[in-house]
């Protein structure tokens, strides 16, 4: 009997001792599979955690002053003036999103900017879950400023003093504004011929650009009527536009060769159609072939050219014969109708006209307001009326002129 307790208790140790290992074994299973199963979860919510960038076209309508590129991790944006918040750089996303890292991108400030971003969500167990993504921006200059110029073609007479910037009316960065220009034009002033001049300009961050135009060194006389009847020029003045383009002979012998475009000043009594400079000696009342000319109302023109009846090519109108006694006032309105009927120009141009139009040069009066020409409308010169220089033409080439000199008479 006492045999058989002993194996009795001995059975149930064991069956005891089992059940322990098997509790163990249990837990241990349980733990395990919970553990990998809270690892999974918080794996797929980091899974789960994307963003897609922001278009572009969403981002270039959203800010002024620049322009945005995309790429797959990141984009470029030209140099301007506007700041970039980040996140404005992101469309669809999931979770809760922020900038970790990096600031707002200044596109007026060249260079490279990475923006860190997290992604943040709950998984099933409460755990947090996060992601960061990083994104490579940068700002970069490829806008060169433009150059414009007064006059394709800026005509000389030999000796003038001559400046290769003054030919620039702006240089111009999108960004920077006003920039500076050079140019390393070697011209001989004292010999006659046509020379190109380079004019280039740099913004600050060294993006380049240039320009050129033309330069004729004429030696400066009266126009002579040539001998075998060939004229090398003809000359079409747009009324509407008040814009003058002279032409050149082609190979044919037809002007068909845009030259030298000028702005002007006609009135309601300039005529349309087709006619031939003159120069009259004997007829005194119409002889304009003086340096001054007699105009109606007491004032005078420079350089004047007979092209029909009293219908001149002259200067700007001075109170007197005296060229530091301009009509400013006048002068100013070159570019828009602003006289009797004659053609007013400003005095280089009109010099040119003596110098290269002799008697029979063809000039044609047209309308056509919505085209000046094939060479433009140049940009008028315009006078400061509270200068003391006012009473000059700016373009006038005696070498007295104050605008040149830099004299304040």
């Amino acid at each position: 009997m006492g045999e058989n307790n002993v194996k009795k208790r001995y059975m149930i140790r064991r069956i005891i001792a089992f059940a322990v290992l098997l509790a163990v074994a249990a837990g241990a299973c349980s733990l395990f599979f919970g553990r990998n199963s809270r690892k999974a979860a918080h794996k797929a919510a980091v899974d789960s955690l994307s963003m897609d960038p922001a278009d572009d076209a969403a981002v270039n309508s959203a800010y002024q002053g620049t322009s945005y590129r995309g790429s797959g991790d990141g984009g470029t944006f030209e140099y301007g003036t506007a700041v970039i918040d980040p996140l404005s750089l992101v469309g669809r996303h999931t979770g809760e999103l922020t900038v970790v890292k990096g600031s707002d991108i200044d596109t007026s400030v060249i260079g490279e900017y990475d923006i860190t971003y997290r992604l943040s969500c709950t998984d099933e167990y409460g755990s947090k879950a996060v992601r960061d993504i990083v994104r490579h921006y940068s700002v970069e200059d490829t806008a060169a400023p433009e150059i414009e110029m007064r006059y394709p073609i800026v005509t000389l007479f030999t000796g003038e003093d001559f400046d290769p910037l003054q030919n620039v009316l702006s240089a111009r960065d999108p960004v920077d504004g006003d920039v500076e220009c050079s140019s390393d034009a070697d011209i001989d002033t004292e010999r006659a011929g046509s020379y190109s001049v380079r004019v280039t300009a740099k913004d600050r961050n060294g993006n380049e650009t240039s320009a050129e135009y033309t330069v004729d060194i004429d030696v400066f006389a009266p126009a002579v009527t040539p001998s075998d009847g060939v004229y090398n020029y003809a000359v079409r003045i747009n009324r509407a536009a008040n814009t003058i383009t002279v032409y050149k002979r082609d190979d044919s012998g037809q002007y068909t060769i845009p030259y030298k475009a000028m702005v002007c000043s006609t009135g309601d009594a300039t005529p349309l159609g087709t006619f031939y400079t003159y120069d009259d000696p004997s007829n005194s009342k119409w002889s304009p072939r003086y340096p001054w000319w007699s105009l109606y109302g007491g004032v005078y023109g420079m350089y004047a050219t007979g092209i029909t009846g009293a219908i001149l090519f002259h200067s700007v109108p001075y109170y007197s014969p005296n060229q530091n006694d301009l009509e400013y006032g006048e002068y100013n309105k070159l570019g828009t109708a602003a006289s009797m009927g004659c053609v007013r120009l400003a005095v280089r141009d009109v010099m040119w006209i003596f110098s290269h139009c002799p008697k029979g040069t063809m000039v044609e009066f047209y309308d056509d307001a919505d085209d000046p020409g094939p060479l433009g409308k140049p940009e008028p010169v315009h006078i400061d009326t509270s200068s003391p220089n006012r009473g000059w033409d700016p373009t006038d080439p005696d070498p007295a002129n104050p605008w040149h000199t830099g004299q304040q008479n």
